[in-house]
């Protein structure tokens, strides 16, 4: 039996890159923008019917497809692509906390998650046999030139054009050096050409893994959970000179602001009666209570059915006709089970392993 070459072998990966390359296109990222892009326009279409229009920015879009990653391909993209979320700060830390357990539960320690998918384990060893040559693959995954981000679905297939065509230069860079370095010894070239087998671009699913339905459904989902979580204000206010606390007079507003804290955080705002103090012209300390914009009855429904159909169980409780036109039934429960909606569809995407493409 003749064994093929270390130049050989590694000849044989580089021919082998385009379908690669494909196969990433193909089977997760096509379908995977195809899905965003249904769910931006189903998300569209019910936030205009509600005069919500102003809800949409790019940052929620963005948010929301980033942490349904999937892949490693897609967690290493969303950690270049999110910049900064819609809404509250706090989100932020709950996006990139999940992109990062992505790698943590594979056991990965780099800074550079983008070259963790072009390289993945191999990195660590390739740096041993060839660092030069892992140094000079990695220079084509960094550009300098600034992205023109917005949330339409052209916008978010060129990106993921991008990172797809720079991580197939990544690899066959690193490939092609191997081969090429006459610094690298026949054993470690074979040994490197072993190693180059197993790493993520080299290891595209076969077959189309993504549910386009079931994944729109989960990102038009995730759209109106951040804007639930978006939807709570602190107000400052006091009695009207005169009146009581809770009576027939008018309350005099002092303040409205956002709350930045996650729901289920020790330190969310606390309710605060105002204190009856008995001064002249202002007999009050003001006090504090949390009210809730209202996203509309028809926007509430459709919550609803998403939620039920992505397993999470009804979101909001059950109303007659009256009751769905009167009151909104928005509380500090929508706003915990809107955490714990985005906390769990993440979980279910996450990969379980470098070469994992989940069916999201």
């Amino acid at each position: 039996m003749i064994v093929p070459s270390a130049t050989e072998r590694l000849n044989d990966i580089l021919l082998e890159l385009p379908k690669y390359k494909s196969q990433w296109q193909l089977n997760v990222a096509n379908p995977y923008v195809r899905a965003y892009d249904l769910a931006v326009e189903n998300f569209n279409r019910e936030t205009k019917a509600q005069a919500e229009r102003n809800r949409l920015a790019a940052e929620l879009f963005v948010f929301a497809a980033s942490i349904l990653t999937g892949s490693v391909m897609m967690a290493a993209f969303a950690t270049t692509s999110v910049r900064v979320l819609a809404g509250r700060a706090m989100l932020s830390m709950v996006c990139n906390n999940n992109l990062n357990r992505t790698f943590e539960l594979m056991h990965v320690a780099a800074n550079n998650k983008v070259l963790m998918f072009a390289l993945g384990g191999i990195l660590d060893e390739a740096k041993k046999l060839a660092n030069k040559q892992v140094t000079s693959a990695a220079k084509s995954l960094t550009g300098s030139a600034p992205i023109a981000a917005s949330p339409t679905a052209l916008n978010y297939m060129t990106r993921l054009d991008d990172f797809i065509n720079a991580n197939h230069i990544c690899v066959h860079n690193f490939i092609q050096g191997v081969r090429d370095d006459q610094s690298i010894n026949e054993a470690n070239k074979s040994k490197l050409a072993d190693l180059a087998r197993g790493i993520p671009f080299c290891n595209p699913p076969a077959g189309r893994r993504v549910d386009e339905q079931k994944l729109s459904q989960k990102m038009e989902l995730l759209f109106y959970m951040t804007a639930v979580l978006d939807s709570d204000k602190l107000v400052t206010y006091a009695p009207a000179t005169g009146g009581t606390v809770g009576g027939m007079g008018r309350d005099v507003e002092y303040g409205r602001k956002a709350i930045p804290q996650m729901p289920r955080a020790g330190d969310y705002p606390k309710e605060i009666a105002p204190k009856f103090v008995g001064r002249p012209f202002v007999p009050y300390d003001p006090g504090q209570r949390i009210e809730y914009d209202n996203i509309g009855s028809g926007i509430r429904d459709r919550i609803n059915t998403l939620s039920m159909q992505t397993g999470n169980g009804r979101f909001y409780p059950a109303q007659n006709f009256a009751e769905k036109i009167l009151i909104d039934p928005t509380s500090h429960v929508q706003m915990v089970k809107a955490e714990q909606v985005i906390n769990r569809l993440t979980n279910d995407a996450r990969p379980r392993q470098l070469t994992d493409v989940r069916m999201i």
